[in-house]
């Protein structure tokens, strides 16, 4: 009796299928037995079509890096508008508000900030500088076929910025899926975004697609109390408008082995923040607090893949990549403007010595990054002149990595870089990761390696501009590149149960420790900010669980847990403070309930989130007593009808609106010393509800 499983070999994008025979235990959550075939030599098949259920959230057994695959089902589960809110039902990932007032989301991975998570947008670092402060919202999720997250050092091909993990973006396909989708979506709070994506073959060899997305928050005069549902005279959430254009374009030629990928992306976000006339009484002679912040990017890019003679596995990859981002915001009297631009571009050579067992990849990388930023405080008691904080960074570099699978079971992955960095020197990068399958029913992955990041303070700290904290500049330039090294690993089971069903069980440890970090104290002083290099300790644990089963038929349980333990030290004269990181969520659980009946005709979503404690800033210097924001609770809920071309959904977050208490101190008057936004814990916005409905068409020529 033989099982037979589908292997995928990809070379930027292009996807072969090659079926080999094999014992097959269910090798994804979620995933429904699979009866065996008993194949026939004298039947011959024109075509293959493979139906089956695709869970929201996938593990692989056979990737080297555990890999948590969040699929377009997943990406369904909730009306997940962009990126930013796309990780609810993961249990890796947590994404939470960096202030109260511009709606700016960040995501934290292993307890630590997202920006020492390197995200790729199909293997294309993206959502770097300054976009890494908006970005997330920038992405809208109808354009993703699935979100991959990596926890740990990963590949050193992609530069050497992974220091908590992986987040890879693959986008929709000029060449694959439906030719025309379109959604709406709308909720009770009069926030509408609207997506179009079309796909069209222009001939044998060529493929384009275009996706259109756009958002608009109304907030007429009759709904300020829901947009000020606290009383604070501050919106809840900006008025947003936002339009994200995306054209791809695809070109195969087999006969000659080359395929490429160019694409262009512009984005223009505006957002109006803080307090406007119609939740605020101008009459009491205080001005408005406003915070208008415009966002505006072009991103063009292309990859080209080249089969290098007979070889099977031996490939040439070119990566070219142009961004471009302009950031205006101003937070009352703070102003912060910027503009960045950044080359990349990586050449690799894939082969192998001898036989496949022994694979290598060389190859060498370039980039730039221009920032021309500006920041102003005109406070009375703060007075920061226009302050020009330009940056220009350099960096060529070369890499090798061998992969090694000659014994079977047991894969080892060593890999090593070396970059110049016109601002900080020789940067060198050893990474490690092994994988072994101890067992069919059973995995072991560890890994090993460095990382290093350049800051830009003010811009990934955009949250603390929502306050009256005086910025203490003296120090910036005096920042080194932060470095840190990564070790962890992680155990999966693959446990039998009934009916051929089986449950996956997923345990985790990564340690993150700094050797230079740059800090953004906010804790010697409640008045200011001070940026300085680390001097001390500073570090990250991680421990996380997670158990998935198919119960019945259509019935899927996720359910995890995760604890952190993230300390830091800050510095004041001769003194040295260690402490817990401030508003780090020290543990979350998460429990996903999915029911899908025949042919996925209904689907019904549950999901409940306990988000653990997390310290508060002090207020009153190092030695002041501590303060923990409570536990909380989030739940989801979505019930979805699906047909053929037409799916409908209505569904609820937060639904039992649970909100941070008095999320802006000072809110009376903002121009005052004890105005501050930033010391963000919790929801902000509460309950809301949302509808929408997804439209899916065939061939348009």
């Amino acid at each position: 009796m033989v099982d037979f499983r589908f292997s995928f070999y990809r070379l930027f994008g292009a996807i072969s299928f090659a079926i080999s025979a094999l014992p097959l235990w269910g090798q994804v959550w979620g995933q429904d037995s699979i009866n065996s075939v008993q194949p026939d030599s004298t039947v011959r098949l024109e075509s293959v079509v493979v139906s089956a259920h695709r869970a929201g959230t996938l593990l692989s057994s056979s990737t080297l890096l555990k890999t948590e695959t969040i699929t377009s089902a997943g990406l369904m589960k909730m009306a997940c508008c962009n990126l930013s809110e796309s990780f609810e039902n993961s249990a890796s990932a947590h994404v939470a508000y960096t202030d109260a007032v511009s709606g700016a989301k960040q995501i934290q991975l292993l307890g630590l900030a997202g920006i020492y998570t390197q995200t790729l947008a199909e293997n294309i670092p993206v959502l770097r500088g300054l976009a890494s402060t908006y970005g997330w919202s920038y992405i809208p999720s109808p354009w993703l076929e699935s979100i991959q997250i990596s926890k740990g050092v990963s590949s050193v091909v992609n530069g050497y910025e992974a220091i908590a993990g992986q987040i890879n973006l693959e986008f929709r396909k000029p060449n694959t899926g439906e030719p025309l989708y379109a959604d709406i979506y709308a909720d009770d709070l009069l926030h509408i975004e609207e997506n179009v994506a079309a796909r069209l073959r222009l001939g044998e060899k060529l493929w384009t697609a275009l996706m259109l997305h756009g958002t608009q928050s109304l907030h007429p005069a009759s709904f300020a109390k829901r947009h000020d549902k606290n009383k604070d005279h501050f919106l809840d959430a900006p008025k947003t408008q936002n339009i994200n254009l995306y054209n791809r374009w695809f070109y195969l030629d087999e006969e000659r082995g080359i395929q490429s990928r160019t694409g262009i992306e512009f984005v223009y976000d505006d957002r109006q923040a803080g307090q406007d006339s119609t939740c605020h009484d101008v009459g009491n002679g205080i001005p408005l607090f406003e915070s208008p912040i415009r966002n505006i990017g072009l991103t063009v890019y292309n990859k080209t893949g080249i089969s290098i003679g007979d070889k099977l596995g031996t490939s040439l990859g070119i990566i070219n990549n142009f961004t471009r981002h302009e950031q205006h915001s101003a937070f009352g009297r703070k102003t912060f403007n910027g503009v960045q631009n950044t080359y990349y571009a990586n050449i690799l050579y894939t082969s192998f010595i001898s036989t496949t067992d022994h694979r290598y990849t060389v190859g060498a990388s370039f980039s730039a990054d221009r920032y021309h930023t500006e920041f102003q405080d005109t406070l009375e008691y703060n007075q920061t002149p226009l302050t020009a904080l330009n940056r220009t960074e350099i960096v060529p570099g070369a890499f090798a990595e061998y992969t090694f699978s000659g014994i079977e079971k047991l894969t080892v992955v060593g890999g090593f870089r070396a970059d110049y960095n016109s601002r900080y020197g020789w940067l060198f990068t050893p990474r490690a990761n092994v994988k072994y399958d101890i067992s069919e029913y059973m995995v072991v992955r560890v890994s090993a390696g460095r990382g290093f990041r350049s800051a830009n303070v003010i811009a990934e700290n955009i949250g603390l501009l929502a306050s009256s904290r005086k910025f203490d500049l003296s120090q910036i330039d005096d920042l080194d590149i932060e470095r840190a090294w990564n070790f962890g690993g992680n155990l999966v089971f693959y446990i039998p149960i009934w009916n051929g069903r089986r449950a996956t069980l997923s345990l985790d440890y990564f340690h993150t420790r700094f050797q230079n970090q740059a800090i953004a104290d906010t804790e010697r002083d409640r008045n200011a900010v001070y940026f300085y290099n680390l001097n001390g300790r500073s570090y990250a644990n991680a421990w996380q669980a997670d158990l998935s089963l198919n119960i019945v038929r259509g019935l899927d349980l996720f359910a995890a847990f995760r604890f952190n333990n993230n300390r830091i030290t800050y510095r004041e004269g001769n003194q040295w403070y260690e402490m817990e990181k401030a508003l780090t969520t020290s543990s979350r659980g998460l429990l996903n309930l999915s029911y899908a009946t025949a042919l996925k005709r209904w689907v019904f979503d549950i999901t409940a989130q306990l988000n653990g404690q997390s310290r508060l800033p002090k207020l009153n210097g190092y030695s002041s007593q501590e303060r923990h924001a409570p536990a909380y609770p989030v739940y989801f809920v979505q019930i979805t009808k699906n047909s053929k071309r037409f799916d409908i959904y209505l569904g609820g977050e937060n639904v039992l609106d649970y909100k941070q208490k008095n999320p802006i101190t000072g809110w009376e008057n903002p121009f005052q010393r004890d105005f501050d936004a930033s010391m963000i814990w919790g929801p902000l916005v509460g309950r809301k509800i949302y509808f929408g409905f997804r439209l899916r068409l065939g061939e348009l020529i």
